[in-house]
């Protein structure tokens, strides 16, 4: 009933939603050894994944849409304020026509002054709501990174970085667009019941959020 209640309340977001997009943004680091998880295995031994060579890494700037699941992403080499900006020209290009409202922490590459003055000349485009510091789990996206590693990356034999690459897009490539198979991010609790769902109607109606760094 509690969850019924909360996707009734947030079907009424739709209007809203045809105008603005609400996305959670965050940074994950992928790597060509292996990311470690769960599995089972027989009483007494230890599994062993194996890894070639020098380890490699790809940065991965991404977003997910709170109301259709679709996922912007840009990669490279590095976490800079100069890749930062890069992906958030391209959520902007995404979502050419519509106002971003756009749900992150606070990391220093973030506050760039070439960031800041870029979000400053495209406010009316993008605005930013900043979680409170040392608070992942209010971040979506984090859910998504952890289910894509889980199931992408976990104990896999990636031998080139453009393998790890294509491992990740195909990953992504498998749910984007598609929110009713990321059930690991929306049915839960903290995100559907209607608590939850008021406060985020709150925020598209009432303009309560008071964006800004904390």
């Amino acid at each position: 009933m509690r969850l019924a209640r909360g996707r009734a309340i947030l079907h009424d977001l739709a209007p809203c939603a045809r105008a603005e997009a609400l996305v959670f943004q965050d940074e994950v680091e992928i790597h060509r050894h292996p990311t470690r998880a769960r599995m089972w295995a027989p009483v007494g031994t230890q599994p062993q994944v194996p890894a070639l060579g020098r380890n490699e890494k790809k940065v991965v700037y991404g977003s997910v849409d709170y109301a259709t699941g679709r996922i912007t992403q840009t990669m490279a080499d590095t976490k800079s304020g100069v890749n930062f900006l890069a992906f958030l020209i391209a959520l902007v290009a995404a979502y050419a026509g519509r106002k971003i409202r756009r749900v992150r922490d606070n990391r220093r590459f973030h506050g760039t002054q070439a960031v800041a003055a870029w979000l400053v000349a495209h406010r009316e485009q993008i605005e930013i709501y900043w979680l409170p510091p040392y608070s992942p789990s209010l971040n979506l996206i984090e859910r998504l990174w952890g289910h894509l590693k889980r199931t992408v990356l976990a104990q896999a034999l990636i031998r080139a970085l453009d393998d790890l690459v294509r491992a990740f897009r195909r990953g992504v490539g498998r749910i984007n667009g598609h929110r009713d198979r990321m059930g690991f991010m929306f049915d839960h609790d903290d995100v559907f019941g209607q608590r939850a769902a008021r406060k985020i109607l709150r925020s598209y109606l009432v303009r309560r959020w008071v964006p800004g760094k904390p």
